[in-house]
């Protein structure tokens, strides 16, 4: 009996009209349903031609001659501009400047500062405090450079410079001298030793 109800002109016309309708459903179901477009971006953010190409936190950067580090510069905060060929650096900044011999011959602290890229050169900014633990010697200022080719810490601005070695503090407006402070320079200077002669 059942054989007979399958056969049935209209069994048979009911499932030629229903299971067309049913694989049309699946089918429109699939195609839809599971390859369903994203939503479009709400809010366009406009990024400004002057924004960095690299931005990073907590960042460590080498300066190296070949296989030997000239400096290591840990950095709170660092903004790379490459159309500009210059890194800035903020949120505290702390240098390491190593001697030929691999050992740390003084340290660089400062609020703020910027690198040349094409150089390599660096310009420090904001309560710069460098000190030379072997020479002990300590330049404060409010803005020094580094050259890195040379090797060398200058700055035209006002410098106090405490040498414990020689037993004198200096104060004048530009110095130059090597990384270690070993031989420094200081121009308009003023100053009193307290190393009895």
């Amino acid at each position: 009996m059942t054989r007979a109800y399958l056969r049935s002109p209209l069994t048979v016309r009911v499932i030629g009209i229903i299971l067309p309708i049913a694989l049309f459903l699946i089918a429109l179901g699939h195609f839809t349903g599971c390859a369903s477009k994203p939503d479009a971006p709400r809010d366009v953010i406009n990024i400004s031609k002057d924004a960095p190409e690299n931005e990073s936190w907590r960042t460590t950067i080498l300066f190296t001659d070949s296989a030997r580090t000239k400096a290591r510069l840990v950095v709170g905060h660092a903004r790379k501009y490459a159309s500009k060929m210059m890194t800035l650096l903020d949120s505290g900044v702390y240098v390491e400047f190593y001697d030929i011999d691999g050992s740390i011959s003084a340290t660089l602290i400062a609020d703020s500062a910027r690198v040349d890229d094409r150089t390599r050169d660096m310009v420090a900014y904001g309560a710069v405090h460098v000190q030379s633990d072997r020479n002990k010697t300590t330049v404060d200022t409010d803005e020094l450079n580094w050259s890195n080719e040379r090797r060398l810490l200058h700055s035209d601005a006002h410098v106090r410079i405490v040498d414990g070695v020689r037993g004198r503090t200096l104060e004048g407006k530009g110095f130059e001298s090597d990384e270690g402070l070993k031989n420094y320079r200081i121009f308009n200077a003023s100053g009193r030793t307290t190393r009895s002669q």
